[in-house]
């Protein structure tokens, strides 16, 4: 008799669902606004010709002459038109809706303080910090509990998302004796929303991460590991790739390529629109600053060969979230960052 298999849950704790049909919805409003701008600047042309006449000379060109003239206007107008029309794909496909956070550390019955600071160029990032030793420790053990230095971890987000995407870790690795950053990326401080880069410019949120627990008292600068899924894994890369002193990396479903996610947030999804995939990389590229190219997967074998790394490549937006896939991420973390070495939490001194 065949076993049943069991089925996974139908639930979404990261609102992947709802977030999609808001941004969705918002598409839909900027392409009617600019289809109406298109039927404006063509009612335009052809009752207001470029040829200056007299107000009460009748309006009779001949087809050339109109031809001639809706050519002209067109070929002035036409590159501004597409330029523009790609910015605001840009511009949305970058900003996806917030992502509602609804739980924190608490929920995974983890004491923790909430902290800001700021990435490199300027942006203003926030993040949750579960230390090993909690309050009712500090409080009977005083100074003491500063003689030993943990492994820490920052765990980094998908694109859209927050930092509720990586609760799931947080309670395991907790335990397991690390101090864990749980790091809301640019645009996630007070429910603002800015340009989000596919994690090139995550990158320097990851490393300001890092250096915020190199200062910590209690954490051991030459242990410290980061964790990222989808873009966040890339921001991870990218940042390891600029600091070799992270120990070690833990990377889920990191994306391929720039045009991966073109295709998938930015440009048109129509088949005849797809000429339109180069200009909005580019565009991308030019509004951002950045170099597209730095999110080619293959250029970080280097980087993955240097140091421990862990990968997971299945696909799964809910591969941290698995008890199979968080035992290998605490016996990775065991292993490289010896954490079995450290006295046990709530262990005395």
């Amino acid at each position: 008799m065949q076993r049943p298999t069991m089925q996974r849950p139908v639930m979404d704790p990261t609102f992947v669902k709802e977030l999609a049909d808001a941004k969705k919805r918002k598409r839909i409003a900027w392409l009617n606004l600019i289809w109406r701008g298109l039927k404006w600047v063509g009612r335009s042309m052809l009752t207001n010709p470029l040829v200056v006449r007299k107000p009460d000379e009748p309006f009779k060109p001949s087809f050339l002459k109109l031809f001639v003239r809706m050519s002209i206007s067109w070929a002035l107008f036409l590159p501004t038109l597409v330029s523009l029309t790609i910015l605001i794909l840009v511009i949305i496909g970058t900003h996806p809706a917030n992502a509602p956070i609804l739980a924190d550390p608490n929920s995974q019955g983890c004491y923790f303080d909430s902290i800001n600071f700021t990435s490199s160029d300027g942006a203003k990032l926030s993040g949750w910090i579960v230390p090993v030793i909690d309050a009712h420790r500090v409080i009977s053990e005083k100074d003491r509990v500063l003689r030993w230095r943990r492994p820490a971890i920052v765990l980094v987000h998908d694109f859209g998302q927050s930092p509720q995407q990586m609760l799931p870790l947080v309670r395991p690795l907790h335990e397991e004796g690390m101090v864990v950053l749980d790091m809301a990326m640019r645009g996630r401080v007070n429910s603002k929303v800015s340009g989000e880069t596919f994690g090139l410019l995550e990158a320097k949120d990851v490393e300001a991460a890092i250096n915020v627990l190199r200062g910590v008292s209690f954490v051991d600068p030459n242990k410290i590991a980061v964790a990222g899924i989808g873009t966040g894994a890339n921001a991870a890369l990218i940042a390891a790739s600029s600091d070799p002193a992270i120990k070690a990396i833990v990377i889920a479903n990191p994306i391929k390529s720039c045009d991966q996610m073109i295709t998938l947030h930015v440009a048109p999804r129509k088949p005849w629109l797809k000429w339109m995939e180069p200009l909005c990389r580019r565009m991308f590229e030019l509004y951002y600053g950045v170099d597209s190219q730095n999110l080619d997967y293959s250029r970080y074998a280097p980087v993955l060969k240097s140091r421990p790394t862990l990968v997971f490549d299945t696909g799964d937006q809910f591969v941290l979230h698995e008890g199979t896939t968080i035992d290998q991420v605490k016996i990775f973390c065991r292993r490289h960052l010896n954490t079995q070495d450290l006295p046990a939490v709530g262990s005395a001194r």
